[in-house]
């Protein structure tokens, strides 16, 4: 083997180190492993770096699905568990060994990487034992019979850092037969009832092709404090890098193909490590954000909890932030609570346009606080708590506009300066004319001059709302 060879680091501990049995086991794992039905191009996808007993069958099913792909260039971006310091960072070698063989890396690919200023270097100690990009390899072996590698491990917290990279992958990748992979677990040592709670939510932030959500979803979900919980990804900046990658090559769709922990192979129950893996894809249609697709189930589940929230602060127990059973309740949301009497006037409204809490605890928190809490009327109490009516609006991200964009249907928030108001879309049910709901915005809620939006000194963002209310 020439010393240009990476040698295997992982066989014989992740895998098996004899060919023969390495061949079988992985070709068992595919024969066994369903075929997904793949709709649109592949563009990237996310797949575990663990031992085979655990990561081999969510690998396998992957496997599956790009089986009918040729990629000449297949770039697989792993979690840099032994880099010296901060940054993404290539191998120096000219091919990676594993019992099956060599596989070349693509060296031009590598060297317009490092030419791009995207925090990318060459370190050959973050690969030297490092297993999150090699044991990928033998699945890919088995599944093509020729391609180039480019590996790259990830080590950093800032998610600039990988958004940067990300980008600067696709530059190099651009019309080239490629593929982009993330190798990454989900999360860490997690009792089992956590890890199936958390580990969904996760994937659901991976196939949304947004790394700031991506980002968000990880510290919502850490901020919750539950038991053992040391990471929900172990390589997030690989993961958003892929994200910003796939965007960049025209991916607008993700599908979730395996969500398995440790303890679904018959690991132990109180400590467990999560795998996924998922496609991210070219169909010329967005996919729906996780919020949009609430069944009636969730949605009732949702406005049962903002009653039973008040009650519960209105008897002394403030409601404590935790985990839901449904994991797009575990995905950070920003979220109003309305209340209103029977004959539709309100009686509370208050909320957040910051998607930070996750869906669930933000519910439980502005139901009470547009409650109890909104200057605009005395708190409510526990025996006109009946005659009331909750609504619950979900926000989309705002976005930035312009006079002519206002429409009917859309949230619009005005700022000028230190002064801001917010309108709900539904406010254009009492104020359908714009100029009157535009005016109405600016003098009572911002507390501006009536034509303060179409001036040039104020910004402009719209937004739109999943909203649902008890009958």
């Amino acid at each position: 083997m020439s010393s240009r060879v990476r040698p295997a680091a992982a066989a014989g501990r992740f895998y098996p180190a004899d060919p023969v049995e390495l061949r079988a086991a992985v070709d068992r794992m595919l024969a066994q492993a369903p075929q997904p039905q793949v709709e649109g191009r592949v563009v990237a996808a996310l797949c575990p770096h663990a031992g085979y007993e655990y990561s081999g069958p969510p690998t396998a099913r992957l496997c599956r699905a790009l089986a009918s792909l040729d990629p000449e260039i297949v770039a697989v971006l792993g979690t840099a568990h032994f880099a010296p310091r901060p940054g993404f960072f290539l191998d120096n070698h000219a091919a990676f060994q594993t019992p099956l063989g060599e596989v070349p890396l693509a060296a031009k690919q590598a060297q317009q990487l490092l030419q791009a200023g995207a925090n990318i270097a060459v370190c050959a100690e973050a690969h030297a034992e490092e297993h999150s990009v090699e044991v990928v390899l033998p699945f890919l072996q088995r599944t093509w019979k020729k391609f180039q590698l480019l590996p790259l491990v990830a080590n950093t917290q800032d998610l600039a850092d990988a958004q940067k990279a990300g980008r600067a992958l696709a530059g190099v990748l651009k019309g080239a037969k490629a593929l982009v992979i993330a190798a990454t677990d989900l999360s860490h040592y997690p009792p089992l009832d956590v890890a199936r709670q958390v580990d969904p939510a996760s994937l659901e932030s991976f196939i949304v092709l947004d790394p700031d959500f991506l980002w968000r979803t990880e510290q919502a979900l850490m901020a919750l404090g539950a038991p053992n919980l040391h990471c929900t990804w172990c390589g997030k900046a690989a993961a958003a890098a892929v994200q910003t990658a796939a965007s960049c090559l025209g991916a607008d769709w993700g599908e979730a193909l395996a969500c398995v922990n440790s303890a679904d192979r018959g690991g132990d129950h109180d400590r467990t490590v999560g795998y996924g893996a998922a496609l991210l894809l070219e169909r010329g249609q967005k996919r729906q954000w996780p919020t949009e697709r609430l069944t009636q189930e969730q949605k009732s589940e949702l406005l049962a909890l903002a009653r039973a929230s008040v009650i519960a602060s209105l008897r002394g127990k403030k409601p404590s932030p935790r985990l839901f059973s449904h994991p797009l309740l575990n995905l950070p949301a920003a979220v109003f609570v309305t209340w209103t009497k029977e004959d539709g006037d309100l009686r509370g409204c208050i909320g957040t346009t910051k998607a930070q809490d996750t869906l669930g605890n933000a519910v439980a928190h502005y139901a009470v606080s547009s409650a109890c809490d909104d200057p605009r009327f005395p708190a409510v109490t526990e025996a006109e708590l009946a005659d009331l009516r909750a609504e619950i609006s979900i926000l989309s991200s705002p976005q930035p506009a312009r006079p002519g964009d206002i429409r009917p249907g859309l949230g619009v928030i005005v700022r000028r300066g230190r002064r801001q108001g917010l309108f709900l879309p539904q406010v254009w049910e009492q104020l359908p004319d714009r100029e009157e709901f535009m005016s109405h915005l600016c003098r009572h809620k911002a507390g501006l001059d009536a034509d303060a939006w179409k001036t040039s000194g104020a910004e402009l963002l719209t937004f739109t709302v999943t909203a649902f209310k008890e009958g």
